[in-house]
């Protein structure tokens, strides 16, 4: 069984969809806007202080970042880490290849499970966000919001960006599109076990 994401190494790095690994096992897509704190979030979960490493550039490397978990040895599943938001300029009539790239694996990765889109709780949701959760219903992805930064904010105002978050995504969620939100603090380790949990959901049906 599952317990937990500590036993999670780097697999290998994708700069086109033909250098993906097999889809062989479920995948966990994590995205973000620069500096809401993706890698951070997946070096909390996986107990690694440098798995994943955040760009000093942000922006400026495009690589889809392949992460193995082990059960027993064995890749039960692959967490992936992707750049700031690149893709979101699809909608635009001149498409980059790396964009092309990216909507790509969005759009067509058979084994791509779920996405974790981290946003930074003390902005909200802001455009950026919206555009990617508005391609990733196009093939109803399920989404989990994870509110970063969650111990900078009171109290009251961690009511607020849940409310405001829930607020927004409410369409979607009746048009029939999973997402889920949740509060998170790498720095205090709040949400730890949430995130854990809705990961399982989402790997161990079809793994284990």
């Amino acid at each position: 069984m599952l317990n937990n994401f500590h036993s999670t190494f780097f697999e290998t790095s994708a700069a086109k969809l033909s250098q993906c690994p097999a889809p062989s096992v479920p995948e966990i897509v994590f995205i973000g806007r620069s500096n809401a704190g993706k890698s951070t979030a997946i070096n909390t979960l996986c107990n690694r202080r440098q798995l994943a490493f955040a760009s000093k550039t942000p922006g400026r490397t495009q690589l889809l970042n392949f992460f193995s978990v082990l059960n027993q040895s064995n890749t039960i599943a692959r967490l992936v880490d992707l750049p700031g938001y690149g893709f979101a300029q699809l909608s635009q009539s001149e498409k980059s290849q790396w964009d092309i790239e990216l909507g790509g694996y969005l759009r067509n990765r058979s084994a791509l499970h779920g996405c974790v889109m981290i946003v930074d709780a003390r902005r909200g949701l802001l455009a950026l966000d919206r555009s990617a959760i508005n391609w990733l219903a196009i093939r109803k992805t399920p989404i989990h919001i994870v509110l970063s930064k969650a111990d900078k904010l009171t109290t009251q105002e961690k009511i607020n960006v849940q409310r405001r978050t829930f607020e927004e995504i409410q369409k979607h969620i009746e048009a029939g599109h999973t997402i889920t939100v949740q509060l998170w603090s790498a720095l205090k380790k709040i949400g730890l076990i949430e995130l854990e949990s809705q990961l399982k959901q989402w790997i161990i049906p079809t793994s284990l």
